[in-house]
């Protein structure tokens, strides 16, 4: 046999080991690429306020809105996202993909807008400032109408669900009050800023139907350091 031979012999050989070896290794990780990366649990954020010293709204409203209502939001997530990261997608049927996919984004933003909702709360009135009170009548005209606004769009959610929710959007570096009917609805390309939760249970413990005197307590509430700060941040997007 010639060394030209020997040499062909000896390359055809290596290639079939590593083709061989290859195959071993691909076997190898198919479980691996068809499993999916865990997502992170989510943990509950504490109030940051005294509950008892918020005007306007009782101190067992919100301790049962905070530990009920939000914290089963977040469980939810948790839980879709568990069943998310066992489901083979190429083999799992769009229905359930796309139950999970629902339940996923209307838990996600359950969870962020509750989250803003109690950091918006404050133990003592204040007003915007700085930035944001500048940026506030650039594009509301002034407060006043800013409030007309905001509280208007809490009435036309009456029926007992729904967020109503001052965001800004990027795309245009502008403010708006943006309506959502339910917790699967968010602004395209907002940023929320202030969130205020117009489900029942934000409200009716202490006012029963009265959805007027609950948005005007809540607006009396409004923490605005935290929108300005989410303001700030948003600015940078």
């Amino acid at each position: 046999m010639t060394d030209l031979s020997r040499r062909s012999l000896a390359a055809g050989a290596g290639l079939l080991v590593g083709a061989i070896a290859f195959g071993a290794r691909a076997q190898q990780m198919a479980p691996q690429l068809a499993s999916a990366v865990p997502l992170p649990k989510v943990t509950p954020k504490p109030l940051i306020i005294n509950p008892d010293k918020v005007k306007g709204l009782s101190g067992a409203l919100l301790r049962t809105h905070h530990d009920t209502e939000y914290a089963n939001a977040v469980k939810k997530l948790n839980a879709v996202g568990e069943e998310l990261a066992k489901l083979d997608f190429a083999e799992a049927p769009p229905e359930k993909l796309g139950e999970l996919k629902r339940d996923e984004q209307a838990a996600q933003n359950s969870t962020v807008l509750h989250e803003i909702y109690f950091d918006s709360l404050a133990e003592a009135p204040s007003q915007p400032s700085g930035l944001l009170a500048q940026a506030m009548s650039r594009d509301f005209g002034n407060m006043d109408r800013w409030k007309a606004e905001f509280a208007g769009i809490g009435r036309s959610l009456g029926s007992g669900t729904g967020w109503v929710i001052l965001a800004y959007a990027p795309r245009d570096k502008r403010l708006f009050n943006y309506r959502a009917e339910n917790d699967s609805m968010a602004p395209a390309g907002g940023v929320p800023l202030l969130a205020m939760d117009m489900y029942e249970h934000a409200y009716a413990a202490d006012y029963d139907k009265d959805v007027a005197k609950y948005i005007e307590a809540f607006i009396q509430a409004i923490k605005w350091t935290n929108a300005e700060r989410l303001y700030r941040e948003a600015m940078r997007v």
